[in-house]
């Protein structure tokens, strides 16, 4: 892995992190049914949709979770993570 690459994947889990940090605060996330992984899963799933543009992938992990949860939690989180994902993208540039 070149030396850029490596930076970006230091730097992305920074941010994915960061973006963690400030759900816990907005959100009670142990009142949460999803578990951590899910939590992180989708974080990180909302960050690539931001930047690459492909919100397919986003759309059909939230389906899966929504039919395992529901979809007001599932809504919920994705509110407050794409709040935070466009406050990271302004502070970004």
């Amino acid at each position: 892995m070149s030396w850029k690459a490596e930076a970006n994947k230091i730097y992305e889990e920074r941010v994915l992190n960061d973006a963690l940090t400030r759900l816990a605060a907005r959100l009670d996330v142990k009142s949460l049914p999803l578990s951590d992984v899910e939590i992180r899963t989708l974080a990180k799933r909302f960050r690539e949709a931001f930047y690459k543009r492909s919100k397919e992938r986003l759309e059909r992990y939230k389906a899966h979770l929504a039919r395992t949860y529901g979809d007001d939690v599932i809504s919920n989180v994705a509110a407050v993570l794409e709040a935070i994902n466009n406050e990271i993208g302004y502070e970004e540039k």
